[in-house]
């Protein structure tokens, strides 16, 4: 009898990569041919792990069909099955695994999507925090506030196209419709949970900049830099005042 460990690798292989022949003479037949065994097996798991892909990319699905779908996840599960308990945390590999998918290279902006997907997804199952408030920086002297570094909340996630993947993710919400929908152009959006659910902020590419800096720890006068660069015109101010009222940031320190 194999160890644990390697009999339960054993069996992996033979449900997700259809190595059923290693198994001959381990799996117990009692009428059933073991191949026949595995298979069910093998049907019940690759369905389960589609369901969990479908829930967690459904514009995905609504945008190749169920058939490509089904097909393109059950290739994604033989290469890169879970390993994790949580079917929450599998799929995360979904966007680069399509992004390389030949057969779906004719929709340049499916990656994209599915990494949008994902990230709302992080972003529902991100711990809690609570939400900084403008009177938390009260007691930062003006003459430090250059160098305050802010913290963004733990559900924040940071995204940018070079298509509008916003208007196609909203365009497959109920009650909206693909009528009129253009897609080109960049795309930069912040994915974030101010309460209980999602949202999604379409940024301009100065406000992503902010943000991006922010995010990678960066002080506030760095990141406003950065900002700049990308508008001259761009206003602070207003940028942070409107980010604070949507509840983004979750803390804040000021590096001495």
């Amino acid at each position: 009898m194999l160890p644990l460990r390697e009999l339960q690798q054993t069996i992996a292989r033979g449900i997700l990569a259809d190595q059923a022949e290693a198994l001959a003479g381990i799996v117990r037949e009692d009428g059933l041919a073991y191949e026949k065994r595995l298979q069910v097996y093998r049907n019940n798991t690759i369905i389960s792990l589609t369901e969990a892909l479908k829930t967690t990319y459904p514009v995905v699905a609504a945008l190749v069909g169920e058939n490509f779908f089904g097909f393109a996840a059950k290739t994604f599960i033989s290469g890169q099955p879970p390993r994790a308990p949580r079917l929450a945390e599998y799929g995360g590999d979904f966007a680069d695994f399509l992004a390389a998918f030949e057969p779906a290279q004719k929709l340049a902006y499916l990656a994209d999507v599915t990494r949008l997907e994902w990230a709302m997804s992080e972003s529902h199952h991100a711990p809690g925090d609570a939400a900084l408030a403008p009177q938390d920086l009260a007691s930062v002297p003006q003459e430090d506030s250059a160098g305050l570094v802010l913290t963004l909340r733990r559900s924040c996630r940071l995204i940018q196209s070079n298509y509008r993947i916003d208007r196609l993710w909203r365009a497959h919400q109920p009650g909206a419709s693909l009528q009129g929908l253009e897609i080109d152009g960049d795309c930069h959006l912040l994915i974030y949970r101010p309460q209980d659910e999602v949202e999604m902020m379409t940024l301009n590419a100065a406000g992503f900049a902010l943000l991006s800096r922010i995010s990678g720890g960066a002080t506030l006068e760095a990141a406003y830099e950065a900002a700049a660069q990308s508008d001259p015109a761009f206003d602070l101010s207003t940028t942070l005042g409107a980010l604070m009222t949507r509840g983004v940031f979750g803390g804040f320190s000021v590096p001495r």
